[in-house]
């Protein structure tokens, strides 16, 4: 009962492990007194997270790591995409206006995501 009133004792809801030992060794001297035990210390050994816990900590993380994927495919796509039209229009092979240098970029970005998707 008293490991799962630690987070809530601590202050900012966690800490190290010394200052839940600490945490544990109050609650428990409190609630071992009246029964006339004496406890000197109370130390975790090891802490583990409810299952469904466990899971949505895993899937918030391959979220993350999914989303932090996507962010660098996309910086690489759009680097990409903007090497290529400033050297087709810096090495004078194409000359684009305003309305064809979107559609060039529309094309590209779509060509160079579809074939990072392979």
């Amino acid at each position: 009962a008293a490991l799962a009133r630690v987070p809530v004792e601590m202050p900012g809801g966690g800490g190290s492990v010394t200052a839940a030992g600490e945490t544990l060794t109050r609650l428990v001297k409190v609630d071992a007194a009246p029964v006339g035990l004496e406890v000197f210390s109370v130390q975790p050994v090891r802490i583990e997270y409810a299952p469904e816990v466990a899971a949505a900590m895993h899937r918030r993380r391959i979220a993350a790591l999914d989303a932090q994927h996507r962010a660098s495919v996309l910086t690489s796509v759009v680097d990409s995409v903007e090497d290529t039209v400033t050297r087709l229009t810096m090495r004078g092979l194409v000359e684009l206006d305003d309305y064809e240098r979107k559609a060039l970029v529309k094309d590209l970005t779509v060509a160079f995501c579809a074939g990072r998707g392979e």
